[in-house]
């Protein structure tokens, strides 16, 4: 948070091309403290169990996309309001077939910002037969407990054609695309927090960045192959180093 604080108030007194240069220095610099892992076999609406109040940076995440699980929106609604820091946001990934209940329901507790466009192209993109509609996009929201305080950004996000990984997990995303994300909004040494922690993507992105994770999820073999595939990658950094 120090980074963060020394950025605001420099901004005072920068031009737009200095705040830029010291943006790109802050996300290069390592935290004091070694990133840690959290991760937790829960139910999210046990998320007070677990989580602390005003303790996550952001909150970055896809949950699942399908109808019956629109519940979730407004758990994740009310936790976000609950763990986020006060300049805290929420960055989503979400479905395009109920858009607008998903908007609605993240509107209760959490303020709209934007919405990003996460763009997937090849052959492995999705056709949604109930709009005859071949998609190569996703939503990604924004939504911050207060007024959004970070640094600007583009709203466009391209990964690599036909990335889109699901090595690890059924509905998972590529690192590609994720660390996109991180470097549009994240600083080393933040604190990230996935309720739906699936395959991993966020956990493995966040350590790799500096970062420290809580992970949450309902299914056990989530959370196993989470830590199992952490532990991977720090065995590869490690050689690397």
């Amino acid at each position: 948070m120090v980074a963060i604080t020394i950025f605001i108030l420099a901004k005072k007194h920068l031009t737009k091309q200095q705040q830029k240069i010291l943006k790109q220095w802050l996300k290069l610099q390592k935290p004091k403290n070694p990133p840690s892992l959290e991760l937790y076999c829960n139910d999210i609406r046990n998320y007070k169990d677990i989580l602390s109040p005003e303790s996550v940076d952001w909150i970055i995440t896809d949950p699942p996309y399908p109808k019956k699980f629109l519940w979730v929106y407004d758990v994740l609604s009310e936790l976000s309001d609950y763990v986020l820091k006060p300049h805290g946001a929420l960055i989503v990934m979400v479905g395009q077939s109920y858009l607008p209940e998903v908007i609605n329901k993240l509107s209760k507790h959490l303020k709209y910002i934007w919405t990003l466009a996460y763009l997937t192209p090849g052959g492995q993109s999705p056709y949604i037969w109930k709009v005859k509609c071949n998609t190569f996009w996703k939503p990604v929201l924004i939504f911050a407990k207060d007024k959004y305080s970070g640094d600007s950004f583009g709203d466009v996000i391209k990964t690599s054609t036909n990335n889109n990984d699901k090595r690890f997990h059924k509905w998972g995303q590529s690192e590609e695309g994720f660390d996109i994300i991180f470097e549009k909004f994240v600083f080393p040494g933040q604190t990230i927090l996935d309720p739906f922690v699936g395959g991993g993507t966020t956990a493995v992105v966040s350590l790799k960045r500096g970062c420290s994770f809580i992970g949450i999820d309902v299914d056990e073999n989530c959370i196993k192959k989470t830590e199992e595939r952490v532990k991977n990658e720090l065995r590869l950094l490690e050689n690397k180093t």
